[in-house]
């Protein structure tokens, strides 16, 4: 098998269904993505996938637009996949969901075909796949596009790269050593934790792979020396992939990441590890809050953190007790979440709020790990012998326990994923952009409608000019309205989209000059209309207005800073014109290019574009 060619699943065949086993992961992975599929349902396009599809349309598909560091991630693979999708059909719910459910029904069959291959084909593999198949830790990340795209093919690529290390440990060929480092490029592709799969990869190899009866410590030497070769390619690259963030990161100007806080990164690190981790990975948190537009966030109450706590360290300890080298597995799965998962977390949103770690989407790729990290602490390595240090209590109460503790942590699990099913709110982001779309096709091609931000249930306000309709709502625009869109023109019917999608008349929200009581124009000295309070922030999402009556074309010249914007203020008795404003100052000036001409201006404003009809009382 050549890389880039996925391993051979094992077809489906009266044979195959009758192995118990693979019966039973047939099962288990049909039912996981049914409840997956009700995820999708009640899903849809949110927050950062706006952002891709709007990048999607305003750049061609070239090294240097995969390569940009989005909010830290280097994910060259992940962009360049929503940039096809995006153009092959915008905002396209069924085609994203469909390509992300594909991956992960891939995933499941793999991992099935990963435990199996390391443990044997005996149904004690079956628990540790429930963990991986189930676990609400995962399917957050399932659900949100711009986090799926991350997660499921990073997954992907960390299944195959430890498949491929499995065999290569065990003598089935050099070729196999590199398979697994073809895949940890892949994977790295999609998401920067791609660079920690190489020190799982290593561990895991080391501590159960390898020479296990020589001592953790020696065994590294051992590995190292014997495939020197294969472990320096891995550094250099890991070199190579950290230089292109570094120099990337660098070059970025508009998503660089606040520092991070002391007291913000302890809280953060202590609720992601104490917290949101162990309640997931016995099947909670049962609770999600609070919401945020892309989902609940994990909000497991006390007693089931303490549940947690006392389960996960009950199979700690009978693990060790039973085991031998399972301390390794459980090093192992710490080290990951600490390093792999946490400390990445920490210096790329410690800057923010420690709600962040109450995202599960931050520990959904340690999920396998504790799968892998379950079966090694608890059964023999396929062709292992003298795996235990003392023998395991019998088969006829050990096993009513597994399924016992197996069926709470699959009722937990299925309820958590209920209960987060709840708080999406897919419908109505797909009815704003179905309104949208309506909009749009029913729009005149000289339309002009002016930028304004998106709901804030939509996309958060931190995503800053980037949530502007010009960049989020053009791909559902026939091409030269979405040029129209991108540069507005002063217009006497400006349009402006509303929360709901509808295109209504635009107003302006902030200055507003108006004459003093019992006056109807504005005063005029010098020629001109001085307004001194008046602030402009810049920008697309800035415009100013200006209300008057006159009786013959009037051409003015409107100052702002520097800014000069030239009009033609048409004949009528009661005008309203809209004006795109780029500068940003204090104070703006209405110039009367023609002083003979008899103009009364009855009002000015300058500032946000708004709905009229959503305008501040």
């Amino acid at each position: 098998m050549r890389f880039g060619a996925l391993p051979r699943v094992p077809a489906v065949s009266g044979a195959f269904l009758r192995s118990p086993v693979t019966l039973g992961a047939t099962l288990l992975v049909v039912a996981s993505l049914a409840l997956r599929v009700l995820i999708l349902r009640d899903s849809h396009f949110v927050e950062d996938d706006l952002l891709f599809v709007g990048d999607a349309y305003e750049n061609d598909l070239t090294l240097g637009f995969v390569t940009r560091v989005h909010k830290g991630h280097l994910m060259p693979g992940a962009i360049a996949l929503t940039w096809v999708l995006s153009r092959l059909a915008p905002y396209d719910w069924l085609l994203a969901a469909g390509v992300t459910l594909a991956a992960q029904a891939l995933l499941s069959v793999l991992a099935f075909r990963l435990l199996r291959l390391l443990f044997g084909d005996r149904p004690a593999i079956l628990p540790p796949l429930a963990v991986f198949l189930f676990s609400p830790l995962t399917v957050p990340a399932f659900g949100w596009w711009a986090a799926a795209i991350n997660a499921v093919p990073f997954q992907l690529a960390l299944v195959l790269a430890l498949t491929c290390q499995v065999r290569f440990a065990r003598g089935e060929g050099t070729r196999y050593g590199w398979r697994a480092l073809g895949w940890t490029v892949f994977g790295m592709a999609f998401s920067t934790k791609g660079v920690f799969a190489v020190f799982l990869l290593f561990a895991l190899t080391t501590a159960f792979l390898g020479d296990r009866e020589a001592g953790w410590g020696r065994s590294v030497l051992r590995e190292v020396r014997r495939n020197r070769r294969l472990w320096a390619a891995y550094l250099a690259v890991i070199a190579a992939y950290t230089t292109v963030y570094l120099l990337r990161a660098g070059a970025a100007s508009t998503d660089r990441l606040p520092a991070p806080k002391v007291d913000v990164a302890l809280d953060l690190a202590g609720r992601l590890l104490g917290r949101t981790f162990p309640g997931g990975a016995v099947g909670g948190p049962l609770t999600w809050s609070p919401v945020t537009p892309t989902g609940g966030l994990a909000g497991p109450s006390d007693a089931v953190v303490a549940v947690a706590w006392a389960v996960l360290a009950a199979v700690v300890l009978v693990s060790v007790v039973h085991r031998r080298r399972a301390v390794r597995a459980w090093i192992v799965l710490a080290a990951y979440l600490v390093f792999a998962d946490t400390v990445p977390t920490v210096i790329a949103r410690g800057g923010y709020t420690s709600l962040v770690g109450a995202e599960t989407r931050y520990v959904a790729d340690a999920v396998l790990v504790l799968a892998v990290v379950l079966g090694l602490a608890l059964l023999p390595l396929r062709g292992e012998e003298d795996a235990y240090r003392r023998p395991l209590p019998r088969p006829s109460w050990r096993v009513p326990v597994v399924v016992i503790v197996t069926g709470a942590y699959l009722a937990a699990s299925v309820v958590s994923v209920e209960t987060y099913r709840q708080t999406l709110s897919g419908d109505r982001v797909r009815t704003y952009l179905g309104t949208v779309a309506r909009q749009l096709a029913a729009a005149p091609d000289d339309v002009v409608i002016y930028p304004t931000p998106l709901p804030d249930d939509i996309v958060l306000p931190l995503n800053g000019d980037r949530r502007l309709s010009h960049r989020l709502l053009a791909p559902l625009a026939r091409p030269g309205l979405r040029i129209r869109m991108a540069f507005p023109q002063p217009s006497y019917d400006a349009r402006v989209f509303d929360r709901n999608g509808r295109l209504d008349r635009m107003s302006v929200f902030g200055f507003l000059g108006a004459p003093r009581n019992g006056e109807r124009c504005l005063p005029v000295a010098d020629g001109a209309l001085h307004f001194p309070d008046a602030v402009s922030f810049g920008g697309p999402a800035t415009a100013g207005a200006i209300a008057y009556a006159a009786e013959r074309p009037v051409p003015v010249t409107v100052e702002v800073g520097e800014e000069r914007v030239l009009l033609t203020l048409r004949a009528s008795d009661g005008g309203l014109i809209h004006f795109p404003v780029r500068g940003v100052s204090r104070g703006m000036r209405i110039v009367l290019d023609d002083p003979a001409a008899e103009v009364c201006v009855t009002g000015v404003a300058l500032g946000a574009p708004i709905a009229e009809s959503e305008q501040p009382r």
